[in-house]
């Protein structure tokens, strides 16, 4: 997926855009994330940020995963 990921580290603060499809990820995996945005109050685009920056970082991120 190496295709979809366009990084700057010409600047301070390197951007990285990465473009998903629904091919990506299944319909159920898709249906889960929505409901956790949901949860959270947030758009389905933030919460995949958060998980994003925690898989950088190397950690983990839960906060308040619904119950499926």
């Amino acid at each position: 997926m190496r295709k979809n990921v366009t990084t700057n580290t010409h600047s301070q603060t390197p951007h990285i855009t990465i473009n998903l499809t629904r091919s990506n990820i299944t319909p159920d995996n898709w249906g889960f994330l929505r409901q956790w945005a949901n949860n959270l109050g947030v758009s389905l685009e933030e919460l995949l940020r958060r998980i994003l920056i925690g898989a950088v970082i190397g950690q983990l991120y839960a906060e308040r995963i619904p119950k499926i």
